[in-house]
C-alpha cells in the first residue's frame, strides 16, 4: 500500500503528545509505517521552531511542518524557515496592556531566538513564575523585560487563572488592536498575526507544493486548530476535543496519551479507498 499521495499533518500538544509527558510509542510506531509507505508527514502547531526540536525528537518527519499558528512554514528535515509572517512591531505594547489587565496574567514572548517570560523587573516571583513556564513548555525560559525582546516579534501568549480566562480573552479582543486577533491554544490565549491561521498555512503549503487540499490530512483537538479542521482534506479529532470542534471532522479517535495520531493512521491503512490516489511530487514553484 503507497501513501505517496498523502500528506499528514498533525497538532503536537494535546494531540501528538503532551509537554511533561512525551509521545505515545505507537504514534512513532505508525508515524514510521506511514512513512516508510511513502506518506509524508509533518507538524501543525502552534509552537515556533525552538519549542519544537527537543520535544519530537526521533520522529521521522519527512515533509514541511505548518508552524506558529500558520504563520510560517518549516522545512523540518533541513532545519530551514520557508516563510514566516511576524506580528506588527505594536505587538509587545499590546502584550503590555493585556498583562495590566490583571496581574495574574503570565506574558510569553517569542522572537527568532525562542520564547522568554516578559516582565516589568527580574524579581524573584518572576523568576520562580519563569520555572513554572518553562515546566509547561519543556525549555528552561530566560526572564526579560518588555523593552529587551526584540522584533521581529513572532508570537505572544498569555497564561491566566482558569476562572478568569473567558473574561481576559474578551477583554483583550475589545482593546481594538490592529493587525492582530486572540485565539485559544489549550491552557492559553495567544496573539497572532490577523488574518494568519493552522488553516491559511496549509492553503499556502498547498500552493508552493502544488498538492491538492484533498490529499491533506489533519488531527488536532483545540480551538485554534478549527481553520484547519475546516481547510484539510480530510480532518480527524482527538476525544475529548470540544463538541463544537468534533462536528467540524470527520473522525474522532481516542485519547492522545493512548495513541490518537496511530488510530488516524490505522484507519488510513484499512480504507485506502477513502483518499484520492493522485500522486503528487514535494517540489516548490
Amino acid at each position: 500500500m503507497s501513501f505517496s499521495h498523502l500528506y499528514l499533518f498533525s497538532d503536537i500538544d494535546g494531540t501528538l503528545g503532551m509537554a511533561g509527558v512525551g509521545i505515545p510509542a505507537r504514534n512513532y510506531d505508525a508515524i514510521r509505517r506511514f512513512v516508510r509507505g511513502g506518506g509524508h508527514f509533518g507538524l501543525c502547531t502552534g509552537r515556533w521552531v525552538t519549542d519544537i526540536t527537543h520535544f519530537i525528537r526521533g520522529l521521522p518527519i519527512n515533509g514541511i511542518s505548518i508552524i506558529n499558528n500558520g504563520a510560517a512554514l518549516y522545512d523540518t528535515p533541513n532545519k530551514k524557515v520557508i516563510s514566516s509572517v511576524a506580528l506588527p512591531d505594536q505587538a509587545v505594547d499590546y502584550a503590555r496592556e493585556i498583562a495590566a489587565l490583571d496581574p495574574r496574567i503570565q506574558v510569553l514572548g517569542a522572537n527568532e531566538a525562542g520564547y522568554a517570560l516578559l516582565s516589568r523587573d527580574k524579581s524573584g516571583e518572576t523568576a520562580s513564575r519563569a520555572s513554572r513556564a518553562s515546566r509547561a513548555l519543556g525549555c528552561k525560559l530566560p526572564v526579560v523585560r518588555y523593552e529587551e525582546l526584540k522584533g521581529p516579534y513572532l508570537k505572544f501568549l498569555f497564561d491566566c487563572p482558569l476562572s478568569c480566562r473567558e473574561e481576559l480573552i474578551a477583554a483583550a479582543r475589545a482593546m481594538g488592536h490592529p493587525g492582530v486577533y486572540y485565539t485559544w491554544s489549550g491552557s492559553t490565549f495567544e496573539m497572532i498575526p490577523e488574518g494568519i491561521s493552522k488553516g491559511t498555512g496549509l492553503l499556502e503549503f498547498c500552493h508552493l507544493y502544488s498538492v491538492p487540499l484533498e490529499n491533506t490530512i489533519f488531527i488536532g483537538d483545540n480551538y485554534n486548530d478549527r481553520e484547519m479542521f475546516m481547510t484539510a482534506g480530510f480532518s480527524a479529532c482527538v476525544r475529548d476535543t470540544p463538541r463544537d470542534l468534533r462536528e467540524l471532522c470527520r473522525m474522532e479517535t481516542g485519547e492522545c496519551l493512548n495513541g490518537a495520531v496511530a488510530d488516524l493512521i490505522e484507519w488510513i491503512e484499512a480504507h485506502p479507498e477513502a483518499f484520492p490516489k493522485k500522486r503528487l511530487s514535494m517540489t516548490g514553484n
